[in-house]
């Protein structure tokens, strides 16, 4: 995982960059050196059956990009307050309070809302949010003032905790009983790896309009934040079909099962 990141950070010096496709190569070297080590292991690690079915490979890759969202915005969103609106840094980290703190306190209800009505409703409603708050700051990636970042994060936010949680929940709810410990600690894995790919790879593309140099400093950076948050966006679209395609194949193995 650390080599994956730190080539993914290479991004920003250009994908003729040596050093980011020999860590990446080093990452799949690695990556397939440890699925061989541990099929032969009798103690394992991680069982890697728990790969085998597709439907929780779909959530945990849907936990993924939730985080991957949430941290590499949350990081971007700052730094955009500082060096477009020239604005101090506790502000850039005041902004971001409170969308945090409603979201957070509306947690429960949304567990609650779990219980009541199942997976779909809390999955869709909160990719369709965050997909909805990443275009919003997209679409007005040039010109954000401090009032529209938190309505617009605030929007993420909520959207973020309404399925982070019960993303996880549905996903270990479809692997088999003796796979769980598996399941789980393959979303927590997830989880951390997020947020560093999160903030690497968004932190690249504003990078990459920043080392142009065809305008000023503060401009390039809102012109890569704009890139950042349609990439974001695109994400959001992506866990909402990552969210069908793992209803739709839970239903089936369920319907096999019977």
């Amino acid at each position: 995982m650390v080599s994956l990141v730190i080539g993914v950070n290479q991004l920003s010096k250009g994908l003729q960059n040596w050093r980011l496709w020999g860590l990446l190569i080093l990452t799949v070297l690695l990556f397939i050196s440890f699925v061989i080590i541990s099929k032969k292991s009798t103690r394992k690690l991680l069982d890697l059956q728990v790969f085998e079915d597709k439907a929780f490979v779909f959530g945990a890759f849907a936990y993924f990009l939730l985080q991957f969202i949430n941290i590499g915005v949350s990081f971007v969103l700052p730094n955009y307050i500082q060096i477009v609106n020239k604005q101090t840094s506790l502000t850039g980290g005041l902004v971001l309070l409170p969308g945090s703190i409603i979201a957070g306190l509306l947690n429960p209800y949304f567990g609650r809302l779990y219980d009541r009505l199942g997976a779909t409703v809390p999955l869709y409603s909160g990719a369709f949010l965050m997909a909805l708050g990443s275009f919003l700051l997209a679409n007005w990636g040039l010109n954000l003032n401090t009032w529209m970042i938190i309505c617009f994060y605030g929007i993420l936010m909520l959207g973020h905790r309404m399925s982070f949680s019960n993303t996880m929940a549905q996903s270990l709810k479809i692997v088999d009983n003796d796979l769980k410990s598996d399941a789980t600690a393959v979303c927590q894995t997830a989880q951390q790896l997020a947020g560093s790919m999160g903030t690497a790879i968004l932190a690249a593309i504003i990078a990459i309009f920043q080392n142009k140099h065809s305008a000023n400093y503060a401009s390039l950076t809102a012109q890569g934040s704009m890139a950042a948050f349609y990439f974001t966006f695109s994400l959001g679209i992506l866990i909402l079909l990552c969210d069908w395609i793992m209803f739709k194949l839970s239903k089936e193995n369920k319907q096999k099962k019977v």
